[in-house]
């Protein structure tokens, strides 16, 4: 089995990333106005399940913050 040199490799790997610079096309595409609302759900929703998360495993997240401190008044 041959091995390619490195030497080689990073020139085959420059030229193709150049090619791929040069050669792009224009999408002519757009953001059409839904994907505003889409992001905005998906940001909510994960809000929401960080709050239901916290809530549910309270107990447990305040019990390893304040694990190894004395409860003396």
């Amino acid at each position: 089995m041959r091995f390619v040199s490195a030497t080689r490799l990073r020139w085959v790997l420059a030229l193709t990333a150049v090619f791929l610079l040069v050669a792009e096309v224009p999408a002519h595409a757009y953001i059409d106005p839904g994907s505003g609302s889409y992001v905005f759900q998906i940001l909510v929703g994960a809000l929401a399940g960080a709050a239901v998360t916290m809530k549910l495993f309270w107990r447990r997240i305040v019990a390893f913050v304040t694990r190894g401190r004395s409860r003396k008044g």
